[in-house]
């Protein structure tokens, strides 16, 4: 079961989503992606990101911090709520994702 954390929201040990969206928007993302957008309790993305999703987030948007919080302090901030991240193509790839993979123990 779960954990509580703040205002009885429920802890989850998969918190953590990060989608990466292509040239073609959302658009080309799959179900699972957009499922997950659309569940998350926080999205955060850069505002163009946060613009091509409107439709499907229906948490919180968060743009991201200028100048660029590269530790991640948000994001982190919120372990354990549902979180998804939007990145541009594969956030896998020197982006957003390799960051967060270096903040945040595997699980």
């Amino acid at each position: 079961m779960p954990a509580e954390g703040p205002r009885g929201a429920k802890l989850n040990s998969r918190w953590l989503t990060i989608v990466g969206i292509g040239e073609d928007g959302v658009a080309g993302l799959g179900d699972e992606a957009k499922r997950l957008i659309a569940e998350a309790e926080f999205v955060f993305g850069g505002t163009r990101h946060l613009a091509l999703v409107v439709s499907l987030a229906k948490g919180e948007a968060r743009a991201w911090p200028t100048p660029f919080d590269a530790e991640m302090r948000d994001v982190l901030a919120l372990s354990g709520r549902r979180v998804c991240v939007l990145a541009s193509g594969d956030p896998f790839f020197h982006g957003v994702g390799v960051t967060l993979a270096r903040k945040i123990p595997p699980q």
